[in-house]
């Protein structure tokens, strides 16, 4: 919906208005419709607006409740407003505006923050500022789909929507070793940490209370996927025949998608020509009987249009495709990665969703539903899956597995052997990785099969990792282009549902097809058949693919783009090292590298955009 940032000073200073103003200029493409700042003792807030529940200046932003004892900041989407709004008029409170914004400060004001939390039903991320106490909150929805990151220096605690405005005013920031080598590795992102020392992200389900000292603030959780695990709801659902297991999570994605349609604003669906996307716009079409469907099409042999354009016809909906052809992929890459502000290694396919945000943003569209979520919470890569079995990032830690992998040989005089793993390990400890396991672990440990308990433990995994990345993706590739990505299977009660659901109800696991290695027909098993006949049956039978990208097949890029660049100095390599090693590796491992030293060219050593667009046209071909 926005974009949000401030800083909170030591008690008795104020935040300087120019640095408020860097971070308003920076945060601007999140937010076209309106912005202000507000400055108001120790805190500085910042709100850029797209209006999309009440557009009226009655839910304008940074928003004060009556008696100017409470400030709050807020980006995203309450769904369950209208109830919370009832309640709280309930007790005497009086609206002055339509919308959800009004809604969520008069909650924590009733309420408080810590209260308030649980109750929410959406995608959010929130600063409430506290007059009389000088306290600020902050606070994150409980799947991370709403973003907020922060790092604090001098005394003072600066967050924003985006990295690259927190950044701006910590002064000199330095890379993240451990991060950037395991993107390298092509492993997904793990939250907290990111490529920028000193910047972390706000953790899903977790709040933050800054108090007199933002050094010494204070984060807790409030909620993490490993809560929703219920033994007595798991029992109730291995009860269930499979018709019934269908019916449930058709009628709760019903719902769901029923209030991800609220808004002022005009909403569309993203098809991708799978079964998630095609359910979703199945279903958004009973809510919202005109909606538009837009796809991206990666033209070539894995395109994906013809399967889209079936659910439009079936459905009888308008089409938009936005094309992507090679020219289309290398012109992006530079502005791609500046707003998706990690490198493309986990994510390739980072520039054919924002050039569909930017198609739909020129129809007018500010909302587009979109099918993230189905695959992590329904095995949708298969109980087989490396993905599914140890997410990537995990699988740099295994017990036994050459440290850094394909890297090895590129780093192997670099680092010796001690100083590899002590790199490594640290970011191992840093992400709480062994941790998270052993807490998934003892969460199932009342299912009793192995094989259960392994596939539903591998499930929160991915959503702890790999999912955390793909919303990063959509946020960013949507608000980009001043589109809103809201994610319907992410919804309370559809998340509470999956993680409590015995497997046979989302992969039938017949090992068969496991050891020909899963065509990836059957993974999923309730979605399919929920959607049976509300879309085609090519679309309910048909294997996933998953957006996929190949970056090599359109960019084939020279050594020279490496020379002097930003992985020669964070590798302390020279170039004839740096040149052999991209020569000789396969093209994942080419494309790795490529893209982190394109993100480290822009964030790191600050090149101009239009200069490093030109060096790469200069050194690539497609």
């Amino acid at each position: 919906m926005c974009g949000i940032a401030g800083i909170i000073a030591s008690a008795g200073t104020q935040p300087e208005s120019e640095q408020l103003e860097t971070l308003r200029r920076l945060i601007a493409h999140r937010g076209p419709d309106d912005s202000d700042i507000v400055v108001e003792g120790r805190a500085g807030l910042v709100h850029t607006r797209l209006s999309i529940q009440d557009l009226s200046d009655s839910a304008h932003q940074p928003m004060w409740s009556e008696d100017r004892r409470h400030c709050l900041c807020y980006n995203g989407e309450i769904y369950n407003f209208r109830e919370l709004r009832r309640e709280l008029e309930a007790v005497g409170h009086r609206f002055r505006s339509t919308g959800d914004t009004e809604v969520l400060l008069r909650a924590c004001i009733e309420w408080g923050v810590e209260a308030t939390l649980p109750r929410l039903d959406g995608m959010f991320a929130f600063a409430l500022y506290e007059v009389e106490s000088g306290r600020l909150w902050l606070a994150r929805d409980r799947m991370g789909i709403k973003p907020l990151y922060y790092g604090e220096r001098d005394g003072r605690l600066i967050f924003a929507s985006e990295m690259k405005a927190v950044r701006a005013l910590l002064g000199e920031v330095a890379p993240d070793l451990p991060v950037l080598l395991s993107l390298l590795e092509g492993a997904s992102p793990w939250e907290p940490w990111t490529p920028f020392q000193g910047i972390l992200a706000l953790q899903p389900g977790h709040f933050m209370r800054i108090d007199a000292h933002p050094a010494a603030a204070v984060q807790q959780p409030y909620f993490r996927v490993i809560d929703a695990v219920d033994e007595a709801l798991y029992r109730e659902q291995d009860g269930w025949t499979l018709q019934q297991a269908t019916d449930r999570f058709r009628s709760l994605m019903t719902r769901s998608v029923e209030i991800h349609a609220i808004s002022d604003a005009p909403v569309a669906a993203l098809a991708s020509g799978g079964i998630d996307s095609s359910l979703i716009s199945a279903l958004a079409q009973k809510f919202i009987p005109d909606i538009a469907l837009y796809h991206a099409d990666v033209v070539g042999p894995m395109s994906e249009r013809v399967f889209a354009r079936q659910v439009a016809e079936y459905l009888d909906a308008p089409f938009h495709a936005a094309e992507m052809h090679g020219e289309d992929y290398v012109s992006s890459l530079v502005e791609t990665t500046w707003y998706h502000e990690m490198p493309s290694a986990y994510h390739p396919n980072d520039v054919p969703f924002q050039l569909v945000a930017r198609l739909a943003h020129e129809n007018g569209i500010k909302v587009l539903l979109t099918g993230e979520g189905a695959d992590e919470l329904f095995l949708g890569y298969g109980p087989n899956s490396k993905a599914i079995l140890r997410d990537r990032i995990a699988s740099l830690f295994a017990p036994g597995r050459p440290l850094l992998g394909r890297l090895g040989g590129l780093l192997g005089k670099l680092y010796p052997p001690a100083r590899r793993r002590s790199v490594i390990e640290d970011l191992a400890s840093r992400a709480g990785i062994q941790a998270w396991r052993r807490e998934s672990e003892s969460a199932y440990a009342f299912v009793h099969d192995p094989v259960e308990r392994n596939a539903l433990i591998d499930g929160l995994f991915v959503q702890r990792g790999h999912l955390n990345s793909l919303l990063q993706r959509n946020d960013r590739m949507g608000m980009m282009h001043a589109l809103e990505s809201r994610i319907p299977f992410l919804e309370n009660e559809v998340v509470r549902f999956a993680v409590n659901l015995p497997v046979r109800f989302k992969h039938p696991m017949r090992w068969r097809e496991i050891l020909r290695g899963n065509p990836l027909t059957r993974n999923k098993t309730v979605v399919r058949r929920a959607a049976c006949d509300l879309v085609p049956e090519s679309i309910t039978t048909r294997k996933k693919l998953g957006f996929p990208v190949t970056p090599m097949d359109y960019l084939r890029l020279d050594a020279e783009f490496l020379r002097d660049g930003f992985l020669q100095h964070l590798l302390g390599i020279r170039h004839e090292g740096m040149k052999a090693s991209f020569e000789a590796a396969d093209d994942d491992l080419r494309w790795n590298l490529f893209s982190v030293e394109l993100f480290g060219r822009l964030f790191f050593l600050g090149e101009d955009r239009a200069v490093l667009q030109q060096k790469i046209l200069a050194h690539a071909r497609y």
